[in-house]
């Protein structure tokens, strides 16, 4: 199981907002994030790495300049 996030901001912010988390995801390209968990992630673990992402993700947003 491979995933990818395409993003608007640069993949480096979000991957380090996830790694404050302790979720370890790599870049590809400039606005690619990529996943790739275990074949053997049960459910529970994708609902807590879920929760870990917008946890990352809603703190990303409360640090972006209004507009």
């Amino acid at each position: 199981m491979l995933l990818g996030l395409k993003a608007v901001v640069p993949n480096t912010d979000i991957i380090a907002a996830f790694r404050e988390q302790k979720l370890l995801a790599v870049g590809a390209g400039d606005n690619v994030v990529r996943f790739a968990p275990p074949l053997t992630i049960t459910a529970e673990e994708l609902r807590e790495a879920r929760d870990r992402m917008i946890a990352a993700l809603d703190g990303m947003a409360q640090l972006a300049p209004a507009t």
